[in-house]
C-alpha cells in the first residue's frame, strides 16, 4: 500500500479515538453510573447535536445535511472508540443482569481535566447537559424522544433541496 493509498484511509472526524473521548466525557459526567451501547449511541447524538432536540441550545458540531443518518451508524464508532479507551484503562466494561455496559474510571476524570482545548471544554459542558437532561431515561423513551425530531431535520433538508 503506498502513501497515498494510507491518507485516503484516515478519517479526522468520527473515528475511534473522537468518538472514545466523546464517550469517555459522557461517562465522566454520568460517573459512576454506566450505560449499555444503545443509550451510549443516544447520548453521544445528544451532545454533538443538542440543538435537534433543544432550540434553545447550540449543537457542538455543525448542522450537516442528513445527520439523523448519524445515529444508525454511529454505533460501530463508538465501539472501536470504547475498545481503545478501555486498552488506557479510561473506560471498563461491566457485566451485569442488563447485558454489558460501561462506566468511566477512576483514571477518566484527571485524564479529561487535563485536556485544556475549547473543544474538549465545549464537549464537557454538552456532555453534562445531554446527562442531566437524557440519562435517566430508557432506551424507548430516549428513541420516542428522538425520532419525531429526526424525521423533521431530514425532512428539512428535503425540503431546501426542492427549492
Amino acid at each position: 500500500m503506498d502513501i497515498m493509498e494510507t491518507k485516503k484511509n484516515i478519517n479526522p472526524f468520527n473515528n475511534s479515538v473522537e468518538s472514545g473521548l466523546r464517550i469517555l466525557t459522557i461517562l465522566n459526567e454520568a460517573f459512576p453510573k454506566s450505560f449499555d451501547l444503545q443509550n451510549l449511541v443516544y447520548l453521544d447524538y445528544l451532545t454533538i447535536h443538542s440543538a435537534d432536540i433543544d432550540k434553545t441550545t447550540q449543537s457542538l458540531h455543525p448542522a450537516v445535511p442528513y445527520r439523523s443518518g448519524e445515529i444508525m451508524i454511529r454505533s460501530s464508532i463508538i465501539q472501536k472508540g470504547l475498545n481503545l479507551f478501555i486498552i488506557k484503562k479510561l473506560i471498563e466494561k461491566q457485566y451485569n443482569i442488563n447485558g454489558i455496559e460501561y462506566k468511566a474510571t477512576e483514571n477518566a476524570m484527571p485524564f479529561l481535566e487535563s485536556l485544556e482545548e475549547t473543544y474538549s471544554t465545549k464537549l464537557q459542558e454538552k456532555a453534562n447537559w445531554a446527562v442531566s437532561k437524557y440519562s435517566k431515561h430508557t432506551k424507548k423513551e430516549l428513541k420516542s424522544i428522538m425520532t419525531p425530531r429526526l424525521s423533521e431535520i431530514s425532512n428539512e433538508f428535503n425540503i431546501e433541496i426542492l427549492q
